[in-house]
């Protein structure tokens, strides 16, 4: 082997075998190397913050690759590379002293997650692995199915029915291996941050513990759905990131930060950011529009964060006919108003929507005067077209007013409020689309 000896050990591919095995799998010799590794070479000496043991602090932590939005050579997960971050004379990665040892190991690991890209998934600017602490990877896939819709060889009321055995206890045979609630679980979260990475969440806790705590963040998202929408699974961290943002703008990237954030609170059945409430709520401001979406979010982020302003009977899955919330009542006769118009002016361009949905939810003291004298008009325009129709939307446009607790509009509404508003103008619309349908079921 002498000719080829430099070759061979350049690419590692040489081993030892000794009695029938190799020998780094002999425990003897595999404790001698790791002594000999932990107290070899001339740098700096110091305790290891991972390991607790005394030997040489790497000074430079090999890259981490494969990071969605980071450098394609790798980036570090410790680094100091200015004096601004150094402390009491130390350099470099002196400043956070880990191990040969564990520096190798950390970064070994996390480039083995990162390279199986089947397991990887990216939320946002944020790249997160997963596994099991037994190293089964059918605990990654049911988790990325359950949190965020990635397909599994199962149909989706299978999926369903094994998350909940999973969340009340129970074992599971996914793919022919038997999932345990009470698995010890990681999940971490990294986004680019110039050369180097940033860690957004690393958490641990037991598979069922994360499962329930993601079972719960969908519960708080079920709201009537249109019935022209085709979707029919449950909304993913994607779907509620990309209700924040622009869709015709050329950048339709969510807020830095956002998807580390949500995915934080759902998994640790915390309170959601409330990054993600101005984000949905400037959207709807800008658009005058609410969709599904959208109103799920809304309802999702008061049940899980609750505000005097937004009380539970708004907060429901469909309409609340029995709701007497004065911002949710005011939503729905919105809606009725609109209503009013477009039955009176069919295919009319510019609805009361597009002009006044805002400022009938900020100020209705100044907008709904003007409203409700103009629907007037409209009933006594539809009355002579269409008599039946202007005497039904009339009697329920007096019967929401008469469930209004005050004699006077609300000046102001704070954002709390225009939530509730949002909600209720939501609800009114879909309960009237479904009053359409319903002759076609029965």
């Amino acid at each position: 082997l002498q000719d080829q000896l430099e070759s061979i050990l350049a690419g590692g591919n040489l081993l030892f075998r000794y009695d029938g095995r190799f020998v780094h799998q002999d425990p003897a010799i595999r404790q001698a190397w790791e002594t000999h590794y932990h107290t070899a070479g001339e740098g700096p000496q110091g305790v290891c913050l991972v390991t607790g043991e005394w030997g040489p602090i790497e000074s430079i932590h090999p890259s981490i690759k494969n990071v969605t939005g980071a450098q394609s050579s790798g980036a570090a997960l410790v680094s100091f590379n200015a004096p601004a971050f150094c402390s009491y004379g130390k350099v470099q990665n002196g400043n956070a002293p880990t191990s040969r040892f564990a520096a190798f190991a950390y970064t070994a690991a996390l480039n083995h997650l990162l390279a199986d890209r089947d397991h990887v998934y990216h939320v946002g600017d944020t790249s997160v692995v997963c596994w099991a602490k037994g190293g089964q990877p059918d605990y990654q896939i049911l988790f990325g199915s359950a949190l965020l819709g990635r397909p599994a060889p199962y149909s989706a009321g299978d999926l369903r029915g094994m998350v909940q055995a999973l969340c009340a206890g129970q074992t599971v045979v996914f793919q022919e291996q038997r999932l345990d609630p009470d698995m010890e679980f990681y999940v971490l979260g990294l986004s680019p941050n110039a050369a180097r990475l940033s860690v957004r969440f690393f958490l641990r806790n037991t598979f069922g513990d994360f499962l329930r705590h993601v079972q719960a963040h969908h519960q708080r998202l079920e709201i009537r759905r249109p019935s022209y929408d085709t979707w029919q699974g449950d909304l993913t961290p994607w779907h509620l990131l990309n209700e924040t943002v622009n869709q015709n703008s050329r950048d339709r990237s969510p807020t830095p930060g956002l998807a580390g954030a949500v995915l934080r609170s759902v998994l640790t059945d915390t309170p959601y950011p409330a990054t993600l409430l101005h984000g949905v709520t400037l959207r709807i401001r800008a658009e005058h529009s609410i969709s599904w979406r959208r109103a799920a979010i809304l309802k999702a982020y008061y049940l899980r964060c609750p505000h005097s302003d937004v009380p539970e009977e708004v907060l429901q899955v469909s309409l609340n006919p029995d709701a007497t919330h004065v911002p949710y009542l005011l939503g729905r006769i919105f809606s009725l108003l609109e209503t009013i118009q477009e039955a009176a002016n069919p295919g009319i361009n510019t609805t009361i929507k597009d002009r006044y949905f805002n400022s009938a939810a900020a100020t209705p003291a100044i907008i709904f005067p003007t409203l409700i004298a103009l629907a007037q008009k409209h009933l006594k325009k539809l009355t002579g077209d269409r008599p039946g129709l202007a005497i039904s939307l009339n009697r329920q446009l007096t019967a929401l007013l008469s469930l209004l607790p005050i004699t006077t509009f609300p000046a102001r509404m704070s954002l709390p409020e225009q939530g509730a508003f949002q909600l209720g103008y939501y609800h009114q619309t879909q309960a009237r689309y479904q009053k359409k349908e319903e002759p076609e079921h029965v």
